[in-house]
């Protein structure tokens, strides 16, 4: 399941850029009300992010991977990605870490207005969010991996896998609070609307799984593979017709979602910048209810290798799947069956931010994720330490980072934005250079529009004079 699936993140290095507007409202509600413009657009974005620590593509690059041709390693053949380039090999940890994300950034806006001379910003946006992971899977199968034989006894950990599919429409919240302070303190917020689309979830308590070696009639010795005391839950919905080969757009799930933020500014008296700002955020609170097919296995034993049952057998659906395992649990089809409903709890996490002006536009940013799952099977996002140093000027902005993801995985990025164009990865190298053992990438585009060539300045003095 690892292997086929390829968590997440979004841009926080140009999160951190003020002309970011409505485009960080997703990692920190407040930062559009930091924007030096009155008004921003976004007309589409997008950031792929990858991690993994299972498996890998040997002496690649990404954008190699386009006219490569990469075949699995095979020990028994010295197949290998030690010796061998643009081969697909396994990391066989006893445990395995995974996150996927993709998150296209639909059209999208906000607008800075005056309510009873107070200062608020008001936006909306559209998202498609596709997030996956696992942490700290058991890997049994690096025995497979490495043509090993299984042991006669192993004690599989609990697994957790969730994979999420969601529309997601939002409407984004910011003022100013506490107005005679020396400091500035701005609120801010989303609200969000959740509808799913597709999604799994599996969850696997401990279990014991033995080899037993038999002789067939032929005198050929096999090994078989059991699995014992296991509970399994597994849950799906989705929008794939697998009997026409296509994807039917349809409603399966509603959900519910906010994001809190809450920022301090020191002001700089003598420009319109800030000294330093601290903004603290909480991401994701929410979930989705999904209808769909719920299932539950519990049993003393069931064989999973030359199983007849299993072998030779055409699932075209994962309703044929679930069946097939409960006739063979159960001795009915229908006897895992559980109910048409599940919830899948939103990626949340903790985002705490540290940014410091150290010259004219220029800053340095820290930003603190910390996922804190709080719903029934949650997505988890990744756990990331991340530093930036920026340029910040209305009509281009560039910056270079450095970020620890899970706590230990070192990577280095950087963004450029000129005019309605930003491009951006958090982990840049593995785009360009080859890397000996490439598992991991991350890419952000967006294409938007804003006052490039205006600022406060300027509209400062298109105002109207009422002196007499």
């Amino acid at each position: 399941m690892i292997a086929s699936t390829i968590f997440g993140q979004e841009s926080y290095l140009f999160s951190n850029d003020k002309y970011s507007g409505i485009n960080a409202a997703i990692i920190s509600p407040t930062q559009t009300f930091l924007n030096p413009n009155p008004w921003d657009v976004n007309l589409i974005a997008e950031n792929v992010f990858l991690q993994n620590d299972y498996g890998y593509i040997s002496q690649e690059s990404i954008l190699g991977l386009r006219n490569a041709s990469i075949q699995t390693a095979s020990p028994r053949k010295n197949i290998t990605g030690e010796n061998t380039p643009d081969v697909f090999d396994f990391y066989n940890k006893n445990f395995a870490t995974y996150h996927f994300s993709s998150d296209l950034f639909g059209p999208s806006f906000s607008l800075k207005t005056k309510i009873k001379e107070k200062d608020f910003v008001f936006g909306l946006f559209s998202r498609l969010r596709t997030q996956t992971s696992a942490v700290r899977v058991d890997n049994y199968l690096r025995f497979g991996n490495q043509n090993y034989q299984e042991p006669e006894f192993y004690e599989l950990k609990p697994v957790k896998v969730n994979v999420m599919n969601w529309a997601e429409f939002g409407f984004n919240f910011a003022t100013e609070v506490f107005p005679n302070s020396n400091y500035q303190w701005i609120i801010g917020g989303n609200l969000k609307y959740g509808m799913g689309l597709d999604a799994v979830v599996v969850k696997s308590a401990e279990m014991e799984l033995t080899r037993t070696t038999i002789v067939d009639a032929d005198g050929v010795s096999k090994d078989l593979i059991s699995a014992h005391n296991f509970d399994i839950e597994a849950s799906y919905a989705t929008n794939y017709n697998f009997a026409s080969s296509k994807y039917e757009l349809k409603r399966r799930g509603n959900g519910a979602g906010v994001d809190l933020g809450l920022t301090f500014v020191n002001k700089d008296e003598n420009s319109e910048d800030y000294i330093s700002k601290i903004s603290f955020n909480i991401l994701d609170v929410g979930f989705v209810n999904f209808l769909g097919e719920n299932h539950r296995f519990t049993g003393p034993s069931i064989q999973l290798t030359e199983n007849s049952t299993f072998e030779n057998k055409k699932f075209d659906t994962p309703q044929k799947i679930l069946q097939t395992v409960s006739q063979e649990v159960y001795g009915s089809p229908t006897a895992s069956f559980q109910g048409n409903h599940f919830t899948v709890g939103l990626p949340t996490s903790v985002n705490l931010n540290f940014s410091k002006n150290v010259g004219e536009n220029s800053y340095m940013n820290a930003n603190w994720i910390q996922r804190v799952p709080i719903f029934e099977n949650s997505l988890k996002r990744s756990n990331i330490l991340h530093l930036s140093y920026s340029v910040e000027k209305p009509v281009i902005g560039y910056g270079v980072s450095t970020s620890l993801y899970e706590y230990r995985n070192l990577q280095f990025g950087g963004y450029f934005r000129i005019g309605p164009l930003i491009i951006g990865s958090e982990n840049a190298l593995p785009l360009l250079f080859k890397h000996q053992k490439l598992h991991a990438a991350d890419f952000y585009l967006a294409l938007k529009f804003y006052p490039f060539w205006d600022s406060d300045l300027k509209r400062h003095r298109r105002k109207k004079c009422n002196c007499d």
